[in-house]
């Protein structure tokens, strides 16, 4: 059966009446849960999707603590709440297709998951590991369980994504080699040239200068010689020439303005850069000394990303045809 989008029926949503209402003098609903979706009859209330979503913080962040910065944890966070109710269906439906199919996974097999954890995760200290799931607030049979979950999953993820080794065409991999290359080519001095407008002047203030700026952004963004505007607009050493500042060293130019540079695709233009006193747009003409990497070079990595694509392909077809096959139904609320 096809997922259906549906307002949540008002059967379904739990309130309790607390307080009087001083407009109409009753009382008002508070709600302390929703039906966020129904799988084959199943409920799925907020709370189980906060739950989820706690959980599965708790046991990455345990995993991975001291490993990644708090940008990157905060991102993977993110990623969890935003996907948190199709993970927790298509979860339900792995589990459901499992234990339909008479699935069991023994103990012995949760313990191995857990030593491995433990291993990877602690170096072996088992010690610390129950002291951060205490932290954490979870128990070790709660932990047991999630583990034993989550090996029913990968079983049947890794069934239906395919074989590991999945042949790939030599046209199939000539064409990712063009999309990857550039992410392996060495870093390569830029060729630089640079456009400053001075935030005010003696005679201009910072709103006319912000004029100037947004003249010279949609000149270049028209398609305008960067050489010649340059020299009409800069206002620094390298005007004269066009704004070419040459090959860039590492001291040419101030940090913020070298490490812009040495990000820059070739050809594109940078967003007006910020230094205190000016406004400086960029352009790397092009690149000396860089290199990129063979084809032989990249086919182990080549094939190693096809096959992953081509698995997680097969994957989300499986995960499709479940929630065809199942009565799922999504409530906007």
């Amino acid at each position: 059966m096809m997922i259906q989008q549906q307002t949540l029926p008002a059967a379904f949503v739990l309130a309790m009446w607390v307080t009087q209402s001083p407009l109409i003098g009753v009382a008002a609903p508070i709600e302390l849960n929703r039906i966020k979706a129904v799988v084959n009859g199943e409920p799925i209330t907020q709370t189980m999707v906060d739950s989820a979503v706690q959980t599965q913080v708790q046991v990455w962040l345990m995993g991975n603590k001291g490993m990644v910065s708090k940008v990157e944890a905060e991102r993977e966070i993110r990623r969890m709440e935003g996907s948190a109710l199709d993970d927790l269906i298509d979860r339900n439906l792995i589990l459901s297709e499992f234990k339909k199919l008479g699935g069991q996974i023994k103990d012995q097999y949760v313990d191995e998951s857990i030593n491995r954890f433990i291993t990877e995760r602690f170096k072996g200290d088992k010690d610390k590991f129950i002291a951060e799931l205490k932290k954490s607030g979870m128990t070790i049979a709660q932990f047991r369980e999630i583990q034993r979950d989550q090996i029913a999953i990968q079983a049947l993820r890794s069934k239906h994504g395919g074989e590991e080794n999945v042949p790939n065409t030599p046209w199939e991999k000539r064409a990712k080699y063009g999309e990857i290359k550039d992410e392996f080519a060495s870093e390569g001095q830029p060729k630089v040239r640079i456009i400053s407008i001075p935030k005010q002047t003696s005679t201009s203030n910072l709103q006319a200068q912000q004029k100037v700026l947004e003249e010279v952004l949609g000149k270049l963004r028209a398609g305008g010689d960067f050489g010649e505007i340059a020299k009409k607009y800069s206002a620094d050493s390298f005007a004269s020439k066009g704004g070419y500042v040459g090959v860039l060293g590492k001291d040419v130019l101030n940090e913020g303005l070298t490490k812009a540079a040495y990000s820059l695709p070739v050809g594109q233009l940078s967003q007006p850069l910020d230094s205190g006193i000016n406004w400086h747009v960029l352009k790397v003409d092009e690149r000396i000394g860089q290199k990129t990497p063979s084809f032989e070079e990249l086919e182990e990595e080549i094939d190693k990303r096809l096959t992953i694509e081509k698995r997680q392909k097969n994957l989300e077809g499986w995960l499709k045809k479940l929630r065809r096959d199942a009565n799922v139904r999504i409530y906007d609320n």
